[in-house]
């Protein structure tokens, strides 16, 4: 669950089992698998231990894609490949950054003021002009900035 995208195979058998040996779920699942298929299907999951397919946690949410057990593998693969080849390392860091802070930031004000800043920041950045340059050519974007490249403060512009 702690990916950023997640692949099953369709007939793959999945399971909380904590429950039904004794234990606890483990490895963040209390606070990670409510957010992602909400309460009510998290409870359901974790206290259950019930057994579920890698289909059915698509359609819930838990994972994002469901395919042929021989095509896990090489989706995710062309997933990665494709964010490799095709977004800014910049960009996908902060807006991984702003999902993951927003997830715990209760006032919706305050996550659109920080997003309103970082989209200010990013838009100013080397990556953006080249990126609409690429897209106007037709080729491959060069990205300068690095998923390490520091950010400032993201409070929205005054």
């Amino acid at each position: 669950m702690q990916w950023d995208i997640r692949v099953a195979a369709a007939d793959a058998k999945l399971g909380f089992v904590f429950t039904r040996r004794g234990v606890i779920p483990e490895a963040n699942s209390t606070w990670i698998v409510p957010r992602l298929v909400g309460v009510a299907r998290a409870m359901d999951l974790l206290l259950t231990g019930r057994l579920f397919t890698g289909e059915e946690a698509a359609v819930m949410g838990l994972v994002g894609r469901a395919v042929e057990r021989e095509r896990v593998l090489p989706v995710a693969l062309e997933i990665a490949e494709d964010i490799a080849a095709n977004t800014a390392p910049a960009s996908v860091a902060l807006t991984k950054r702003l999902v993951y802070e927003g997830l715990a930031e209760p006032d919706r004000n305050a996550a659109a003021a920080r997003e309103g800043g970082a989209f200010w920041w990013s838009g100013r950045q080397a990556d953006a002009a080249e990126g609409i340059r690429a897209f106007l050519e037709k080729r491959p974007p060069e990205w300068k900035l690095s998923k390490r490249t520091r950010v400032p403060p993201l409070e929205e512009p005054s």
